[in-house]
């Protein structure tokens, strides 16, 4: 596996060389702030990734949540009363789940869900999470 790029600043992980970045940290719990709702999902949705994929490290810029595995593979956006969550995959995903997709290039798309329940957080869509997880994992 190549080695990774640590920020000297942040000290943060990153597959290329000097990753245009934020160095900002932002308290995890402030994200969820107001936001006990999402909370549950968010620490639903880490426990049924690592239970069905993998250790995953969190990163708390002020934007949102990154998920990382050796390269950040998705991002959860706490809400009112739902989760908004994006992930990469090489291939086509048709699915009244997604909420929106951008095709970023010719073999990559990036899909954003929401989630409001606890059953949302389902095997199909721990399935595309893990190929989203292993994309880059070896490269």
């Amino acid at each position: 596996m190549k080695k990774l790029w640590k920020c000297p600043k942040c000290k943060r992980e990153f597959k290329n060389k000097n990753q245009v970045h934020s160095c900002v940290k932002f308290p995890l719990s402030e994200h969820f702030e107001n936001k006990k709702f999402a909370k549950e999902l968010f620490l639903h949705l880490k426990k049924e990734i690592e239970k069905g994929i993998g250790r995953i490290k969190i990163e708390s810029p002020p934007c949102c949540i990154h998920l990382v595995s050796n390269y950040t593979f998705g991002a959860v956006w706490p809400l009112k009363d739902r989760i908004r969550i994006d992930f990469r995959t090489d291939f086509k995903i048709k699915s009244k789940k997604i909420w929106k997709m951008i095709k970023m290039s010719a073999n990559r798309y990036l899909y954003y869900l929401e989630i409001k329940d606890k059953k949302e957080i389902d095997k199909e869509l721990i399935s595309w999470i893990k190929k989203a997880y292993w994309l880059n994992k070896n490269g």
